[in-house]
């Protein structure tokens, strides 16, 4: 769904602000929708990457162990290397395993280990020369990779999702301050339909040690906002 469609739709269906001088620029709103889906990202994960691009590919450099994770990865599912899986453990797991896991070097035709910590990939053995100029590669779920800012893109969300970003929109609508616009009520009640949808945000502290856990380990939210009445619904507006 076009971010014109998109727009088009929150002018017409619920803002009331289809004909110029707009309360709203264009400009404003594609702001809105790429935090939008940002924020739907956080929350759900809705970007799947396994491809070959800068963001979930690693490459290794003779006698460096630590390489950081891209910012906009939210969940490394696997990591790869020489079309292995590379296993993943915790720093205690890898003193049990090997007093020298630090310092042992030369990956190819061994076991592999990665231990990550925040965003930083530790891999065990070292890669040495042999291995200097190969790849790690990550199969992951991250945030969009670009703005949007022109009304012929697209989110790159599936398109199933595409029209319920327009809530985070109207959330932030309504908080701009002016006589015409600003309704706290209304702002909280799309914020309440946009969590309802997508699920509440995750912690910055929860996403800074999400690599470390299980892939199972159900995520505790943070708290977003004040408790929102419900049975609200969008026509009474």
């Amino acid at each position: 769904m076009l971010a014109s469609s998109l727009i088009t739709t929150i002018r017409e269906d619920y803002l009331n602000d289809a004909t110029a001088e707009y309360l709203w620029s264009d400009a404003n709103l594609l702001r809105k929708l790429t935090e939008a889906e940002r924020q739907s990202c956080n929350r759900a994960d809705l970007i799947y990457d396994d491809s070959t691009t800068a963001y979930t590919r690693i490459t290794l450099v003779n006698g460096q162990a630590s390489y950081n994770i891209d910012p906009i990865v939210t969940v490394v599912e696997n990591i790869i290397f020489d079309n292995n899986y590379v296993i993943k453990k915790a720093k205690e797991d890898m003193d049990a395993i090997s007093a020298t896991w630090r310092t042992d070097s030369g990956m190819a035709g061994k076991t592999v280990y990665a231990v990550i910590s925040g965003r930083k990939l530790r891999i065990s053995p070292v890669p040495d020369a042999t291995d200097a100029g190969g790849y790690v590669y990550l199969e992951t779920y991250r945030l969009p990779a670009d703005a949007i800012t022109s009304t012929s893109q697209e989110p790159e969300i599936p398109e199933e999702n595409h029209r319920d970003l327009i809530y985070w929109m109207l959330h932030e609508c309504y908080k701009k301050q002016d006589a015409d616009t600003f309704n706290q009520e209304k702002s909280d009640y799309y914020l309440a339909r946009f969590n309802q949808i997508f699920g509440e945000p995750v912690s910055a502290k929860v996403r800074q040690h999400q690599f470390e856990s299980p892939r199972s380990l159900i995520l505790g939210p943070a708290s977003y906002t004040k408790t929102i009445s419900t049975g609200v619904d969008d026509d009474n507006w």
